[in-house]
């Protein structure tokens, strides 16, 4: 059954970033990613976690369709059902990199590895994740109908410098060749021109004043 099991682009990104020995899915809603990372051997067992008990439901009964024994299913806020050391992966994907920064205030120890996909606030996310020691391995768009999101791979700093440049807390740890975040570019530019006579207004004009600002230096000394 797990072949039928189809993922967007934007979940197959963050399963393609799963490493570990149990991962936890907070707010795991269908709970696609974590079966199909256990389906796929990324990780040895799974945590589903979910405060909608309807959405939890939703993830027990895929795990049944597909065969997957090895996941547990709890209701709670956050890590809130995760207790210390019980899982070393733990993945926070489709809500506000707010209320992600959040849950992430209280992670229990143990946890070495995140990917993380908030549809806004991720230039906070990202200087949440700086100052509180995390290390960006990855930090990439991915285009997924017609929206774009940024998939966010931290992890523990091992002594690595977490600080990130100005560059990297706007526009992630993209390649230029990533036609994704080339698209992404391009519907930003298209919407400071809307906003340009005045940018300098909004806290959006003003980041996407300074985005274009680091993008057309960048490109004058290639």
């Amino acid at each position: 059954m797990i072949a039928s099991l189809k993922l967007d682009g934007r979940l197959r990104a963050v399963v393609d970033n799963i490493q570990g020995r149990v991962i936890a899915d907070i707010g795991c809603d269908h709970g696609k990613v974590a079966v199909c990372a256990l389906a796929e051997n990324r990780a040895e067992k799974a945590i589903a976690c979910d405060i909608s008990s309807q959405s939890l439901a939703k993830a027990v009964a895929l795990a049944k369709k597909c065969g997957i024994d090895n996941i547990e299913f709890r209701c709670g806020d956050g890590f809130e059902p995760i207790a210390d050391g019980e899982a070393d992966c733990a993945v926070i994907a489709g809500m506000g990199g707010k209320e992600i920064m959040s849950i992430l205030s209280n992670m229990p120890a143990g946890i070495e590895r995140l990917i993380l996909v908030a549809h806004k606030n991720t230039i906070e996310l990202r200087e949440f994740l700086s100052a509180g020691s995390l290390y960006v391995e990855k930090d990439f768009i991915v285009g997924q109908g017609g929206k774009f999101y940024s998939v966010i791979v931290a992890a523990s700093s091992d002594g690595r410098d977490c600080r990130l440049s100005e560059e990297e807390l706007y526009l992630g740890k993209n390649c230029v060749d990533n036609p994704d975040f080339v698209s992404y570019l391009e519907e930003l530019r298209q919407k400071f021109k809307r906003l340009e006579d005045y940018a300098d207004k909004s806290k959006e004009g003003r980041i996407l004043r300074r985005i274009f600002e680091i993008v057309d230096t960048n490109a004058k000394t290639r």
